[in-house]
């Protein structure tokens, strides 16, 4: 990695587009959290909040498992190659190419519709079974059949969700591939917002406080509101992405070809994607089950994820989004050399800005929760079980945002098979980690294990596709990596002297101790960046000066 230090970073117009992503996604984040926080005030974390989380879960995990991991893994990069395959063809071929390409993209478009029709349907006919699955070894401080009776008629609304998730995914990929990243990025803020008013609605349907699990099976209008919320938020996020696509020059028809070679490529390229999904969803429903439903930890480990994607979604989503067509590109054109520039720019990009997230996510992990969600039926105990699971999560986001990116380069390789056995690993040491540590610190445990299972399995993707792309050294890597560390470093001793002598864990004290720590963190990590020198900082500055 001789290069000039330009020549590692995007073009200006790759700067645009993180800032368009990285927009849309803080404020659909933001959004989200407003909308959990609204539910915590209302319903608390009781076994109802638990059956909630599983149910609504339902619907993420069927559609990964069947169709999403299918899209987001392989569509972008086919897209993109569709797009690129022929950017060199003589003014003769180029309409008949276009045509080709717009074929396949409308054979691809067709079939997955009728894919995510019949999986939803066939989910919707399992609903019981499959709230089961996440309920299998519930508290027993709680009515099971109770319990399992509500969560199944929760999950029937919520699995509507499933063609929503695939319309969106399927819209997603096409807008990216043209690098049009608006929509996506925006458009999940209005689910939000119509999920935030169905729940407002809530207390004017019952005299529970909090709500219980009664209010699901005998209130009609607490139960459709408490589900539909969720899912005409999907819904309205799902048309407006759909709305999107048809503004660009894809004029797509329903015309589902089951046997276009494109169609039969993308499952070619999904079938290890398959098994990715599959290895996820197993995890999943062994963490909820540890989490014992039904006694609040499942809720509990759920928001504390909630709040360390915000993080990771406003800042290293954004990067991968917008990187990931680019690397498609440079491996279509079988640029070794500039692959692996953009993907070591990629990843030090990532490194500066999750670092410092994941260790303000440690120290502050207690005063957050009760700011921001310990209000109304969420109480005392409910804020120190939850700031127990992200203060064992926080250190997991390093690893998890560079694991995900680092993926995103095999798969802009047309590589799904390689993720597969890196995921299946990750998985495996997940539920070691967890069988491990549970028994001991409870939800705590279950956090810890997130965190070493995806460490150590980002520094192996890394060494894995160095042996791929030899020309990506992860030693340069991550020597490049270490004026980062020692400015993170710096910074959470700074957060950790200032959260010690200032504010307290809850109320205005934890908007003293929070509001200090980001101010002096933030400010301490800016400096230590320029005395270390990181190359970053000066690279995004004189972009934005460029824009501007």
């Amino acid at each position: 990695m001789s290069e000039s230090r330009s020549s590692l970073y995007p073009e200006s117009g790759l700067l645009r587009s993180n800032l368009t992503v990285a927009a849309g996604t803080a404020l659909s984040r933001l959004t989200g959290l407003a909308r959990i926080i609204i539910f915590g005030v209302i319903v608390g974390q009781t076994a109802l909040a638990d059956a909630f989380d599983a149910a609504n879960n339902a619907p993420n995990a069927i559609y990964e498992l069947f169709i999403g991991g299918v899209l987001s893994a392989s569509l972008v990069p086919l897209f993109t190659r569709y797009s690129s395959d022929h950017d060199g063809d003589h003014r003769a071929d180029h309409s008949a190419n276009q045509i080709a390409d717009h074929g396949a993209t409308e054979a691809i478009f067709s079939v997955t519709l009728v894919a995510l029709v019949v999986c939803t349907g066939l989910a919707i006919l399992a609903a019981p079974q499959i709230f089961h699955l996440f309920s299998l070894y519930p508290s027993a401080g709680i009515d099971v059949a109770q319990f399992r009776s509500a969560g199944t008629m929760l999950t029937r609304i919520f699995l509507v969700q499933i063609f929503f998730y695939g319309l969106s995914a399927l819209c997603s990929a096409l807008l990216n591939s043209r690098r049009k990243f608006f929509a996506a990025a925006w458009s999940p803020v209005l689910a939000n917002c119509v999920a935030i008013a169905f729940l407002l609605l809530l207390p004017l349907t019952t005299t529970s406080s909090p709500p219980s699990l009664l209010d699901v099976l005998d209130n009609q209008t607490f139960k459709l509101l408490l589900g539909l919320g969720s899912t005409l938020g999907i819904a309205t996020m799902a048309i407006v992405m759909y709305l999107s696509v048809r503004t660009t020059d894809l004029k797509l028809r329903f015309r589902p070809n089951f046997s276009h070679p494109a169609v039969g490529q993308l499952l070619r390229l999904s079938l290890w994607t398959l098994g990715y999904v599959v290895a996820n969803q197993i995890a999943l429903v062994v963490i909820k089950n540890l989490a014992s439903p039904g006694s609040g930890n499942v809720d509990a480990y759920a928001k504390a994820m909630v709040l360390l994607q915000l993080p990771h979604g406003l800042l290293a989503v954004s990067i991968a989004t917008t990187f990931m067509p680019e690397l498609a590109r440079r491996s279509a054109a079988r640029d070794e050399i500039g692959f692996a520039q953009q993907m070591t720019s990629g990843l030090r990009l990532t490194a500066m800005l999750v670092f410092p997230s994941g260790i303000g996510l440690l120290i502050l992990s207690r005063p957050i929760i009760g700011l921001v969600l310990q209000h109304g039926n969420f109480d005392v105990a409910a804020s120190i079980n939850t700031g127990r699971a992200l203060s064992g999560m926080a250190l997991g986001l390093i690893g998890f945002s560079i694991y995900l990116f680092t993926l995103r380069g095999f798969y802009a390789r047309n590589d799904a098979r390689t993720p597969f056995f890196i995921n299946l690993f990750e998985n495996a040491l997940n539920i070691i980690f967890a069988f491990a540590l549970v028994g001991r610190y409870g939800v705590l445990g279950l956090g810890l294990a997130f965190s070493l299972a995806y460490i150590v399995a980002a520094l192996v993707a890394l060494v894995v596709l160095h042996v791929k792309v030899e020309v990506l050294s992860v030693p340069s890597v991550l020597r490049s990596l270490s004026p980062i560390v020692a400015a993170t470093v710096v910074m959470g001793a700074a957060v950790y002297l200032c959260a010690k002598f200032v504010g307290t864990d809850y109320g205005l004290g934890a908007l003293a101790r929070v509001g200090s720590g980001l101010a002096v963190g933030g400010t301490v990590y800016w400096l230590a960046l320029i005395v270390f020198k990181v190359d970053e900082l000066r690279d995004l500055k004189s972009r934005l000066r460029r824009k501007n």
